[in-house]
């Protein structure tokens, strides 16, 4: 049986690693499946290292500690990671195989774009993602229009959304991101499309879907990349492994949030405690 790593650096992932329980997976390729958070340190998120080299250091001493599960394949189902192993894979990669969602969510959204040719896409991610421009470079690459393409980085949702997906202020903040996309366009797009580039972002596709309806009269649905990641597999059996404790509120929002949907990733996350050795962090505790 195979075995196969969805790493994140937090636990918007875990969206992901829902997908191998949902029903007829059963009929896919069973697997064991572990979840392995990246988060380097309590106080120190990969967006806060202090050079694209150090992101780039930390994620490799990340894959080094995943060397102890010998998997067969890592699926990076975090933006910022994926964007950071192409950087670091022109002078490091693991012995096993890894995949990242960038090029699974360029994909999706550059079907939806061709399928509907007079449609615009707004690229929502953290901060540093919609900053790379990775995706509209990618997408203008394979011939999507550039003025066809806007990002908004929502800085501080993913941290909400981890610490509790039903908050008021989950739905306040998205409401505010909804306005100032209104304000990307000199007229509003014949057909407006958004992709969710964060992980943590598909915790809250219903409010993302009512919010921007109401500040879109042409607003055509969400692509979501999480839908596109990981989809081969079934999950046999399943672990949660971290460097780090959770943040005040996670484990009881997440353990419920998962409840109904994979009760596995549920009962999980209730037992499951801090790794300090699961891999090297060479700034220490900051």
């Amino acid at each position: 049986m195979k075995r196969v790593i969805v790493c994140d650096s937090g636990l918007g992932g875990l969206n992901i690693a829902s997908r191998f329980f949902t029903a007829g997976k059963k009929e896919l390729e069973p697997c064991e499946l572990i979840y392995f958070n990246a988060y380097p340190s309590q106080q120190c998120g990969f967006n806060k290292l202090s050079s694209e080299r150090e992101q780039e250091e930390v994620f490799r001493d990340v894959f080094e500690g995943m060397k102890k599960f010998s998997p067969d394949l890592c699926l990076i189902a975090c933006n910022t990671l994926s964007i950071v192993y192409d950087r670091l894979k022109k002078w490091y990669r693991p012995d096993f195989e890894v995949t990242g969602i960038v090029d699974a969510a360029v994909n999706g959204m550059f079907e939806t774009l061709q399928a509907n040719p007079s449609a615009s896409m707004l690229i929502l991610g953290t901060k540093s993602t919609v900053e790379s421009g990775v995706y509209a470079k990618k997408l203008t690459a394979k011939g999507i229009a550039p003025e066809r393409i806007k990002g908004l980085g929502c800085p501080g949702l993913a941290t909400l959304l981890e610490s509790d997906p039903a908050a008021e202020e989950v739905q306040t903040s998205i409401a505010r991101y909804a306005e100032l996309a209104a304000g990307l366009f000199e007229s509003e797009p014949t057909q407006l499309f958004c992709a969710l580039c964060c992980t943590h972002f598909g915790f809250a596709s219903e409010i993302w879907q009512k919010e921007f309806s109401e500040h879109f009269s042409n607003f055509s649905g969400l692509v979501n990349p999480n839908d596109l990641l990981g989809t081969d597999f079934s999950a046999a059996v399943f672990s949660y492994h971290s460097k780090i404790d959770f943040f005040p509120g996670a484990r009881e929002s997440m353990s419920a949030y998962f409840e109904e949907r994979s009760p596995q990733i549920s009962n999980a996350l209730k037992t499951a405690g801090s790794e300090p050795e699961l891999f090297k962090f060479t700034k220490g505790d900051i």
